[in-house]
């Protein structure tokens, strides 16, 4: 008897240790889940401006990846081009017309204005050192964009009276694959041209992409015209406009054409 009441209160003891583990985990549970909840719901730290900058760059960055795609994709044309007035041009996009559009007086220079686009880039790697403490040496990827035009005057029937071939447009070396370009060609009357109707033809080369196009004008040389630049709008008064430049002023290159 002794032997197995001893014998059933072990089962017994065994029987609530087993009972006891059994609960640990559905006791351990709720704990669990509840930890795992407020991580989700934290709120989004917000940019600092500098990040925001970061941001708004790389978005611009490639963008401009894109249009230079494009842009190699664009054949070489004129995309706009314009008679100015001597000595105006500036800059891409800085002149003053020239009034009347297409015609000039004997003598006066012809300038036209042109912004192309879909010429090449060609990379130059750049080699330079600096001698400051230890000489090094750095070296980079440059630029070349250079452009010839032929230049042919013909009258009003087509038949060619003079022809310019090879002259240099526009060369220069730059870090970055520069697409705002304009081109001057100027067209002097060393000696006056007659009065009268007649064409001029201009034929652009890319050295890069040997790539070209032509620009025909017709223009008028009438020895009664009063030529000169377009106005200005006056900064000073939003609703004025400066004066046509006449062509006395014009005659002179000292002159300011700007006031």
């Amino acid at each position: 008897m002794i032997y197995r009441t001893s014998l059933t209160m072990m089962l017994f003891s065994l029987s609530l240790f087993t009972l006891s583990t059994s609960f640990i985990p559905l006791l351990s549970s709720p704990a669990l889940a509840t930890v795992g909840q407020p991580s989700s719901s934290l709120p989004e730290r917000p940019l600092t401006q500098e990040e925001e900058s970061g941001n708004q760059l790389g978005q611009l960055e490639a963008a401009r990846q894109e249009y230079l795609s494009a842009w190699n994709n664009t054949a070489f044309t004129s995309q706009f081009d314009v008679f100015i007035a001597e000595g105006t041009h500036s800059g891409y996009g800085a002149y003053r017309e020239h009034l009347p559009a297409d015609v000039f007086r004997p003598g006066e220079t012809i300038v036209l204005y042109v912004e192309p686009v879909g010429f090449g880039h060609q990379p130059l790697t750049n080699a330079s050192s600096q001698d400051v403490g230890n000489s090094t040496a750095t070296t980079g990827t440059l630029y070349l964009i250079n452009m010839t035009v032929d230049m042919i005057l013909s009258d009003s029937s087509g038949v060619q009276l003079q022809t310019f071939e090879d002259l240099p447009l526009g060369s220069f070396i730059s870090h970055r694959q520069n697409t705002e370009f304009s081109l001057e060609v100027t067209l002097s009357q060393e000696e006056p041209f007659p009065v009268g109707d007649y064409i001029v033809s201009y034929v652009v080369y890319d050295q890069v992409t040997g790539q070209s196009f032509q620009i025909d004008r017709e223009i008028t040389i009438d020895d009664n015209a009063t030529t000169g630049a377009a106005p200005l709008p006056d900064i000073n008064n939003d609703n004025s406009m400066q004066s046509l430049l006449p062509q006395q002023q014009l005659e002179e290159p000292s002159q300011d054409l700007e006031t």
